[in-house]
This record gives structure tokens, sequence and C-alpha cells, in this order.
């Protein structure tokens, strides 16, 4: 039997709710989110790149994460976020967050070999380059000052580097150049040539300090009461030491 008007069915005397559809709470919030993620495709201008420069957009908002965030902040949907792109863009171009990670080494590693291989090459002897901190300098931003060395850090603990001797084979190639200049130094100068081994330990120790500066330099200036101007004084009083180690030498 049945009340017709009244949405109520009896069956076997018991009521049961009408059947008539209604909207559920979660239909109500997924046609709502559906809309505003419709309204955001429809806010975002989409802007035709090329690879190259997708490619360099991708690894500028990548490395500027890492700087603020370290390791934990490259994500790719954050990255994908800041650049105005899809997520799946981004795999496009690297195929994984590690191949991010590897070309965003890379990247930097070259961009730091080309620095310090040009401040050596420019200057008239090996003195001139280290007493105006142009190594110290490039060395610590490339490694410090932009998250790099934590990044290798956390590859390296995390068993990720067996892949990447990049930052080896860096070192090795800035010592050999740094050798040649203190050689032609030297030569200029009349003084017996230098130590190939000591040059190699000059790298070493540069890299070192870059590296553990950026691992617990923060917390160490900050424990220290060192400011940015404190922590400017700090590297120039590195160059400094290596500057005088040089001159010794010769």
């Amino acid at each position: 039997m049945s009340i017709a008007g009244r949405g109520i069915s009896i069956v076997s005397g018991l009521a049961k709710p009408s059947t008539s559809k209604k909207p559920k709470d979660s239909d109500a919030l997924a046609d709502a989110d559906t809309m505003v993620a419709t309204d955001r495709k429809r806010d975002v201008k989409r802007v035709r790149r090329s690879a190259e420069e997708a490619r360099r957009l991708i690894l500028d908002a990548a490395e500027e994460r890492l700087a603020a965030q370290g390791p934990e902040g490259i994500r790719l949907q954050d990255i994908a976020r800041d650049v105005g792109i899809s997520h799946p863009a981004i795999l496009h171009h690297f195929e994984s967050r590690e191949g991010l990670v590897r070309a965003l080494i890379d990247r930097t590693s070259q961009q730091l070999r080309e620095k310090i291989l040009s401040a050596l090459k420019s200057k008239q002897g090996v003195e001139e380059a280290l007493d105006a901190n142009d190594i110290i300098a490039n060395v610590f931003e490339a490694l410090s000052d932009k998250g790099t060395a934590r990044l290798l850090s956390w590859m390296l603990l995390t068993g990720r580097a067996a892949e990447n001797r990049t930052s080896g084979a860096l070192v090795t190639e800035i010592a050999d150049e740094l050798h040649t200049q203190r050689k032609e130094s030297a030569l200029t100068h009349d003084r017996p040539a230098p130590d190939r081994e000591d040059t190699l330990f000059i790298a070493m120790l540069t890299a070192s300090a870059a590296f553990g500066d950026a691992i617990i330099g923060r917390e160490l200036a900050k424990d220290a009461q060192l400011d940015q101007a404190g922590v400017a004084r700090y590297r120039a009083w590195f160059a400094k030491l290596l500057y005088d180690h040089v001159g010794d030498k010769h």
C-alpha cells in the first residue's frame, strides 16, 4: 500500500525513505571543486615556450625552493605551480624527481666551473685571484647560498650520490687550473714550483668549508651573533687565509 504525494512507501508495515534522488554533499563538493579547477584553468594564461626555456624555468624554480627549504622543498607539484605548468610537463622534461635533482646539480656545477675557471684565467697571477675573493665568493655562492651542498650531502647520505660524480670531477679540474696558475706565477717570480698535492688540498679545503657552511653555517653564525656582514667578513678572512698560505709556499 502506498500513500501518494507524501514521498513515503509502506512495505510490510515499515516506513522507508522515498527513492527519489537528492544531491549528496560529496556530489556538491565535487561539483564545486570542478568549478574552481575550471576557473583556475581559465585564469592561467598558457604561454608557449621552447623546451630549452621550459627546462631553464623549471630549474630556476627548483633552485629557489632548494635555497629556501632544502632538498625537501623540491616537490614537483609546487615547482609546477611556481612555473605555471602541469606536473606531467616536468616529468616530460626530466622523467622524475631524481632526474630533476641530477639536472639541477649538473647545471649548478657547470655554472660554478665556468665562474671559477673564468676568474682564474682572467687574472695575471693566483695571488690576485685569491686576493679579490672571486674563487671563495663563487664557491660559497654555488655550494652554500644556493643549497647545492645540502642537496649533494642528502644524496650521499641516502645512497643517491653514486650516479653523480660531478662535484668530485669539478674539484679536480679546478685544482688542475689553479695549479697551472701557481706554476706560472712561480716561474714569473723565479720561485720554486708549488707542490701539486698542496694545490689539491687548497681546493679540497675550500669545498669542505663551503659544504660545512651550507649544512651548519647558519646555526654557527647565529650562535656567534654574526649578521650577513659578519658572514661576509668570515669568508674574506678565509680567502686571506688561503692567500697567505699560497704566499708562504712561494
